[in-house]
């Protein structure tokens, strides 16, 4: 019970460092700027492609927004990615921990009782 106790406690210490320790507040925010300029830019380079998209259909005197559609599914994808890295920058405020703590007293009571 002691060395069960003892892995407890140091796995609390582990995850007390991993909490405490900050991460640069400089790397979310450049992140997200280069992100976001990244994504201006984008249609720039995308364009050339996308006007020979058209080229002898039937739809080629209509506008053509299959540009937009492709920066709106890229802009998703990025920004879910950059959005499910700052949920992992501080995972502790996402995990459901309650269920945990709740295992947790139940095995500290049962030890107090023995």
């Amino acid at each position: 019970i002691e060395s069960q106790f003892s892995d407890v406690v140091s796995s609390l210490g582990k995850c007390e460092m991993m909490l405490r320790t900050p991460i640069p507040l400089g790397y979310t925010r450049y992140s997200v700027r280069f992100l976001w300029i990244w994504l201006s830019l984008l249609p720039f380079a995308l364009v050339n492609k996308f006007a020979e998209f058209g080229v002898n259909t039937w739809w080629e005197d209509k506008p053509q927004p299959v540009l937009v559609f492709a920066m709106l599914f890229i802009g998703f994808i990025f920004f879910s990615i950059e959005d499910i890295a700052v949920q992992i920058e501080e995972p502790f405020s996402v995990l459901p921990l309650e269920l945990h703590q709740k295992w947790l007293r139940q095995d500290a009571k049962q030890i107090e009782t023995m």
